[in-house]
């Protein structure tokens, strides 16, 4: 038995190493490095990152290919083959067929290996022009603030407008840069973070980060009597209101709350409503403080009396 197996074991070499002494067409698959790229345009496709080979060579050659943990990557030099009409800024697409490059391909591997084709056989390039533009940042934040604490002013972005390059055709569709999304709870004091602007694939931005803050405060509750004035109203005419004032209700920022006063404001009935005669006279808030909440005011509507 143990002659027999060694007799099926020296016939499996033999025929191995007759096998491997004849010619064979396999494919193989190569790592793929762009080089010479335009400057003056970016790559907006993804070429394909391999080529597959059928090349034609000895058993032992092939086998020693096949047991291979990586090859060095084919060097495909765009300039070898397009440099001269990729300059031209008026196209953007190109294809060069597998039959333009095949030579230049077999001169990066081993003469042992007869290449018989490439595969795809068309590689294909689409280019866009690389432009600079400048975009406002919208910031990205979902927030929950703490019981009795508000907004008192717009959440800002600093800087408000970052730099950006890229291809043409993505900035142009570009209306605003978001950044990276952000959460919080229960918020209570004025917050400001460092954030990253939201990734898009082959643009820039300068700077790549900015500081959102968050404008929050406690707020209270203030009352205050506002006089009412009466706008186009002649010297030659003298009219009483009743009542000559309106109380006035709002919620401040606790900073704030001893810095508003009656003057902030301008409450105010119109004479062309005395002129009409109508019965009431409806007042009208048309100056406040900005970033007040919840304002209210009453009466809505008053009386008068014109002094003859």
């Amino acid at each position: 038995m143990v002659i027999y197996l060694i007799c099926v074991g020296i016939a499996s070499v033999l025929w191995l190493l007759n096998a491997l002494e004849k010619e064979y067409t396999v494919e193989l698959s190569f790592p793929v490095s762009y080089t010479n790229l335009p400057k003056n345009k970016i790559l907006i496709n993804e070429p394909p990152s391999h080529f597959t080979l059928d090349v034609q060579s000895y058993g032992f050659t092939l086998l020693r290919y096949k047991l291979s943990v990586a090859f060095s990557p084919l060097i495909f030099n765009i300039n070898d083959y397009g440099g001269k009409i990729m300059a031209d800024s008026s196209r953007s697409n190109y294809a060069f067929s597998s039959r333009q490059f095949r030579s230049k391909i077999a001169n990066q591997l081993s003469n042992e290996l007869n290449i018989t084709g490439v595969h795809p056989d068309t590689i294909y390039f689409k280019f866009d022009q690389i432009v600079t533009q400048t975009k406002k940042v919208v910031p990205d934040v979902n927030l929950q603030l703490k019981k009795q604490h508000y907004l008192y002013d717009k959440i800002k972005v600093k800087p408000d407008s970052v730099r950006v390059q890229g291809p043409k055709s993505i900035l142009d569709t570009l209306k605003v840069i978001e950044t990276v999304a952000q959460k919080y709870k229960a918020l209570d004091q004025l917050t400001q973070r460092n954030v990253s602007l939201k990734t898009i694939k082959k643009v820039d931005f300068s700077p790549k980060r900015v500081v959102v803050q968050i404008p929050v405060e406690e707020y209270t509750e203030k009352e205050l009597a506002v006089p009412i004035s009466i706008d186009g109203l002649p010297d030659s005419v003298k009219v009483n209101l009743f009542p000559s004032e309106v109380k006035l209700s709002f919620l401040v920022g606790l900073s704030r709350f001893a810095e508003i006063s009656p003057k902030d404001f301008h409450a105010s009935v119109s004479y062309e409503n005395i002129k009409n005669k109508d019965d009431y006279l409806p007042v009208t808030l048309t100056m406040m403080p900005l970033n007040l909440k919840s304002t209210s005011y009453l009466p809505l509507r008053i009386e008068y009396l014109i002094e003859k």
